[in-house]
Formats: C-alpha cells, sequence, structure tokens
C-alpha cells in the first residue's frame, strides 16, 4: 500500500493542449471517445479534436488497425453493434431479440467484436457475460466452454490486446489472459490469471507489447463486515520482474501467466505474481472509462472532469483534460 500512496500522491495538471507547445506532440496514434451522445476521435499529436457521426445514440467506441470504428448504437429501443468506415459508410446489425449490450470493443484487425452483454428474460437482466461476434454479422455466443461456449457471469468488459489475446475484468478481482480468439477458444481452463493487488471493481486494459496495464479500479476499507470505496484511481502498472525492472517488453505466457489458481507457470517454472505501479491518478467520482496507448507509453481516462490523457507514464508524469465532455476513451495506432 506505500506503493499506491507515493503513486496517488502525483498532482494533475489541468493545462490546455492547444497552443503550440504541445505536451503531448510525441504520442501516436489517435483516441476515439463519446461527446454528448456521439462519436469523436482526438489525435494527441496535433491537440486535434474532431466529431465523427452527428446521428446521436453511441456507447462504447473503439477503433481498428485500418480506421474502422466499431460501437454500440441505440437504435429504435434497442441496442445494435455499428461499423463506421474511413470513407464514412455505416452498417448497423442487431445481437438478437432479447441481447442488452452492455460494453463492446472491436478487434485490431476490425473483424470481431468481443462484448459484455445480458439477456434479458420476464423477471429482468440476466447477469452479464462475454462474448464474441463478427463485425459485420450477429453469429455469436459466450467465450471459453469450448470453441463457443457460455463464460462464467463473473468475467466482464472484454479488452483486446491483439487479435489472439483478449483480457477479462473478474474472476475473483483478477484479469485473465484468453488465448486463441481465431483459431478457438481454449475452454474454461484458458484464462491466465495476473495479479494486480489491493483495488476493487477493476477494468483494464493492457498494451500490444504487454508492457504496462491500465488498471482502473477503487481503493476500499473494511467496515465491520462490509468493504466501503474510499476512492476512484487509474493506475499504470508494469510487471514486478525481479532480475530485469525495466523490462518493456515481453511475453505474457514467459512472464506471470499462472493457470487458474496454480502457483505453476505456464510453460513449467515457478510463477511470481506481482505488479509495480509506476504511476496514477485519483479520479473525481466514479470512472467513465480509461485506455492504454498501444505502445504502452501513456493513458487516457475519464471521470467528472471529462476526458484526460498523460504524457508519458513515469514517477513525474501529467494528465491533460483534452474534452471537458469526453468519455469512453479507446486509443489506436491509426493516425486519424
Amino acid at each position: 500500500m506505500k506503493r499506491f500512496a507515493a503513486c496517488l500522491a502525483l498532482g494533475l495538471a489541468l493545462a490546455p493542449v492547444w497552443g503550440q507547445d504541445n505536451p503531448l506532440a510525441s504520442l501516436k496514434g489517435s483516441i476515439v471517445y463519446i461527446r454528448e451522445g456521439n462519436i469523436w476521435a482526438f489525435t494527441p499529436s496535433t491537440g486535434e479534436r474532431r466529431q465523427l457521426t452527428q446521428d446521436g445514440g453511441y456507447r462504447s467506441p473503439s477503433m481498428a488497425d485500418n480506421g474502422t470504428i466499431g460501437a454500440v448504437q441505440g437504435i429504435a429501443g434497442r441496442s445494435h453493434f455499428v461499423t463506421i468506415r474511413p470513407d464514412g459508410r455505416k452498417r448497423a446489425f442487431p445481437p438478437g431479440e432479447r441481447i442488452h449490450l452492455v460494453h463492446a470493443e472491436l478487434s485490431p484487425d476490425g473483424d470481431l467484436f468481443a462484448f459484455a452483454y445480458v439477456v434479458v428474460t420476464p423477471l429482468g437482466p440476466d447477469p452479464a457475460r462475454v462474448g464474441l461476434t463478427f463485425s459485420d454479422r450477429w453469429a455469436a455466443a459466450g467465450v471459453a466452454g469450448g470453441s463457443w461456449g457460455v463464460f462464467s457471469s463473473s468475467y466482464y468488459h472484454a479488452r483486446w490486446m491483439t487479435g489472439e489475446r483478449l483480457i477479462l475484468s473478474g474472476g475473483g478481482s483478477y484479469p485473465y489472459l484468453v488465448r486463441g480468439a481465431k483459431s478457438g477458444w481454449e475452454g474454461e481452463s484458458s484464462p491466465y490469471r495476473f495479479e494486480v493487488p489491493a483495488l476493487r471493481d477493476e477494468t483494464y486494459d493492457i498494451a500490444r507489447n504487454g508492457a504496462r496495464f491500465l488498471v482502473i479500479g477503487a481503493t476500499y476499507r473494511v467496515v465491520g463486515y462490509e468493504e466501503q470505496i474510499t476512492g476512484w484511481h487509474a493506475i499504470a502498472y508494469r510487471p514486478a520482474r525481479p532480475e530485469e525492472q525495466a523490462v518493456y517488453e515481453f511475453s505474457l505466457e514467459e512472464m506471470r501467466a499462472c493457470r487458474g489458481d496454480s502457483t505453476a507457470r505456464f510453460g513449467g517454472g515457478k510463477c511470481v505474481p506481482g505488479w509495480i505501479p509506476e504511476g496514477g491518478f485519483p479520479l473525481q467520482g466514479e470512472p467513465k472509462g480509461g485506455a492504454i496507448a498501444p505502445d504502452g507509453r501513456a493513458m487516457a481516462f475519464a471521470d467528472a472532469r471529462g476526458l484526460l490523457v498523460t504524457g508519458p507514464i513515469g514517477p513525474s508524469m501529467r494528465a491533460f483534460v483534452v474534452d471537458p465532455k469526453g468519455s469512453e476513451p479507446e486509443w489506436s495506432p491509426f493516425p486519424r
């Protein structure tokens, strides 16, 4: 917890980013996000913001490497998967009569949606599940439990690392890595657990090269028999590897892939769980989404102040409000 205290004591610089001295000029790619129900894009290197849609009702935006945007849109009281190509062509298709989409993210190659959903019954919605569908048609089921089975309701908020790597929140307050989206899921034994301590209600994003996690979650205290939230935080972690503290690129399976609750490292050897916070910020109110840059150099998050983007991650990192009405950021390497 001392590491957390040092991490969360960092200040937040609410500096403008539109002048000639752009503190985010070295950051690559684009951030798509939601502003008043429409999809916008922010380019850190130029400081430019652009509105990409005007018909409203959007949430959970993401952008593939080819510039195709994926999102959830409410149409006629139902939730639909939507893709918008760089030339403006839009396609929407329903996930099913009883499926209500909670969160969705387009895969880096633009072929698949990973999504969280609930099934609406006469008694109300069932517990949340995670699943997979194509980006041009509805043909999905839950992830794991065989190639197209049902995942436990203790998992939620699926996020892509690559087209073959998916990170799931939940499952006993741990993030899980699932492998093989294209070749068929490995079944219930496939998730590999990564221990990130001392937070509750976490959601995750991970850099493509595995260099860093962004973890958004709540600190808490135990009062009687109940846990009471004391604050929300966005924290960037790097792996705790004693023999190579400055590691930047690594294989998740080599580093710390614990199968289930086992201490056996995937591929043999001993699992050494643990992640070190490199920098972070306390949030004002509950989080409204977060993402880490594809190269792991910076992060974006949203709270009551709007959309914030950090400079390079480290002990002296700063964050900048780039849109006071922005939320639900997702970071793509595509230079929109």
